[in-house]
């Protein structure tokens, strides 16, 4: 998992505290630490107000990138919409009194995993990038600041720094669900416009191998896969899915793995 030699961790804290947490983090990451701006990253890890964020170095710049669990629309779901009947329950199998574990494959920023686990299935969230990995553990360990989010990730969430593949090989048939969400092909009208997007993008790359990762999930599944995509894009390796369920922006193929 090699990080990529344009991100630094940025120590500018005065605070003994989190200059030893910002030291631990490079150590961890195997990342150059600079205590001064340098236009020689593209990147630099920051704390700012206690949170973990990306910061570009150069312009335009904008705010730091980090992951929130107790604002934005992951925390709006969390309060307003935990219905077992919107399209991602129903795509990962959930019905009345039965949640299915569920390997997040493609952790990313961690939304989707969190509203599954928020519904009340047992979520593995897979991150292959250290650099997202540790903006995702920082989000969920500052979401011990909500009593109510704190216990939906101490109970039903397990992060772990890895691939997908690499580790299905080794726990078939634990989950009887694997969820994925491949990045999708860029295009000018598409919100990978977004900052954080177009973040993530340089960070991972394109899903090259979106193919060996559904073959995996489909050894690996007990039940089912479930992979997101967009309305009009074709299926992930052009494998037809068991059925489709869709929403408004995006579609979930559904491959029941019993039946494969």
């Amino acid at each position: 998992m090699d990080i990529k030699p344009q991100i630094a961790v940025l120590n500018d804290s005065a605070a003994p505290e989190e200059s030893e947490r910002l030291i631990e983090l490079a150590r961890d990451l195997d990342l150059p630490i600079i205590d001064a701006a340098d236009d020689s990253f593209n990147y630099v890890l920051v704390l700012r107000e206690a949170k973990l964020g990306l910061q570009a170095t150069t312009p335009p710049k904008k705010s730091p990138l980090s992951i929130d669990f107790l604002s934005g629309p992951a925390y709006y779901r969390f309060l307003h919409d935990r219905r077992i009947s919107q399209p991602l329950a129903k795509a990962v199998g959930i019905k009345g009194g039965y949640r299915p574990s569920v390997l997040d494959g493609t952790a990313g920023f961690g939304e989707d995993g969190f509203v599954l686990a928020s519904l009340g299935c047992s979520v593995t969230m897979i991150e292959r990038s250290p650099i997202i990995w540790a903006l995702l553990a920082d989000a969920i360990s500052r979401a011990g600041e909500h009593r109510a989010i704190k216990t939906v990730f101490n109970r039903q969430v397990t992060l772990k720094l890895t691939d997908t593949i690499d580790y299905l090989s080794s726990c078939s048939g634990i989950h009887d669900t694997v969820y994925l969400d491949p990045m999708y092909p860029s295009t000018p009208k598409t919100a990978l416009n977004k900052q954080r997007m177009r973040t993530l993008r340089e960070l991972v790359g394109d899903d090259s191998d979106g193919s060996e990762l559904l073959s995996a999930a489909l050894q690996g599944a007990r039940r089912r896969v479930a992979v997101k995509r967009p309305i009009r894009a074709v299926s992930l390796d052009g494998r037809e899915p068991s059925f489709v369920v869709t929403a408004k922006s995006c579609r979930y193929d559904v491959y029941l793995t019993p039946y494969l």
